[in-house]
C-alpha cells in the first residue's frame, strides 16, 4: 500500500508550480503502470529503490533510474515498473514551470526522462540527501520548496507572450485560434514559437489538442456511462470521430478502452 501526500505551494511557486507530492510504502509484488501525458513536467527525487522507465512497446526493454530525474513534456504515455520500497518526492511544473527553475531549453526534455545529476550535479545530489536526512515529509516538502525558490530568484521568467499564450490555451483557445495569438500580441509567428520551444518544450498548437485531450479525460473522471457527442462539443472537437482520433494519438487507446482501464488516477493506468 502507497501513501499518496499532495500540498500546495507558496504563492511566488505557484505560477510555475502545480503542487509538491509525495509517495511512500512498500509494493509486496511488481506495479507496472502507463501514465498518460498531462502537459506537465514532473521533477522527481528518489528516496526509495531504483524505477525502471519502460518501453512503451517493449516493456521488457527499460532505463533504470535511482536517484532523480526529470520528465519533460510528452504527447504519448510511458511505463514505469515499481517494486520494493518507494519513496518519491516530487515537483509537479505547469506547462512552462520549468523553466525559471532549469535555465535550459525545455525543448532539450520533450519526450525524455533524464537524470538530473547529468544537469544539475551536486546540486541535487545534495538536496537528496539532505531529503533523506530530514525527520519527515512536511520537513521534505519545505526543503524542496526552499530550494526551488532559490533557484527561481535569479532565474529569466517566461516572457509574457508565452504566458499570455499559455492563458489563452488553457482557457479553451482553439487550434485556429492559436495561429491568431502572435498577432495579438505583436509578435511574429516564428517568434511565438521559438518562445514556447525554449520556455513550454512543445508547439502552441499541440500543447492546446494535449490540453482538449485531458478536458476529456476530466470530464469521463469515474463516469459509467458517457455521451461522446456531447464531450466532443464541450471538449472543443469537430464531431465524436475527432475526439477518438485525438484521443488514440495521445494515449494509443480508444476512450471505451480507457474507461475499462482507468483507476482511481486518471492519467495512471495499471498494465500487465
Amino acid at each position: 500500500m502507497l501513501l499518496h501526500r499532495i500540498r500546495p505551494v507558496l504563492l511566488p511557486l505557484a505560477p510555475h508550480v502545480e503542487h509538491l507530492w509525495m509517495a511512500r510504502g512498500h509494493l509486496p509484488a511488481r506495479w507496472r503502470n502507463m501514465i498518460l501525458p498531462d502537459g506537465a513536467m514532473e521533477l522527481i527525487i528518489n528516496l526509495g529503490d531504483p524505477q525502471k522507465l519502460c518501453a512503451l512497446d517493449e516493456p521488457a526493454k527499460h532505463t533504470i533510474f535511482r536517484h532523480s530525474w526529470i520528465s519533460g513534456e510528452r504527447t504519448a504515455p510511458i511505463v514505469i515498473d515499481e517494486a520494493g520500497y518507494v519513496h518519491l518526492v516530487g515537483v509537479r511544473l505547469r506547462a512552462g514551470g520549468g523553466w525559471p527553475f532549469l535555465g535550459i531549453p525545455l525543448r532539450e526534455f520533450t519526450g525524455q526522462v533524464v537524470e538530473l545529476e547529468a544537469i544539475l550535479g551536486r546540486e541535487i545530489s545534495d538536496l537528496r540527501d539532505r531529503l533523506g536526512a530530514a525527520p519527515d515529509d512536511d520537513s521534505r516538502f519545505d526543503l524542496v520548496e526552499s530550494w526551488l525558490v532559490q533557484r527561481a530568484r535569479d532565474r529569466a521568467q517566461p516572457t509574457r507572450s508565452v504566458n499570455y499564450a499559455l492563458r489563452m490555451i488553457h482557457g479553451g483557445v482553439d487550434a485556429v485560434r492559436i495561429g491568431r495569438i502572435a498577432d495579438e500580441i505583436g509578435i511574429s509567428h516564428k517568434h511565438l514559437l521559438r518562445e514556447f520551444d525554449r520556455c513550454v518544450g512543445l508547439t502552441p498548437k499541440l500543447l492546446a489538442r494535449l490540453c482538449a485531450f485531458q478536458r476529456v479525460i476530466r470530464s469521463i473522471g469515474q463516469k459509467a456511462d458517457v455521451d461522446w457527442s456531447d464531450t466532443a462539443a464541450m471538449c472543443g472537437y469537430y464531431d465524436q470521430a475527432h475526439l477518438i482520433h485525438e484521443f488514440r494519438a495521445f494515449s494509443g487507446l480508444t476512450p471505451a478502452s480507457y474507461m475499462t482501464k482507468r483507476g482511481p488516477f486518471l492519467n495512471y493506468l495499471e498494465v500487465e
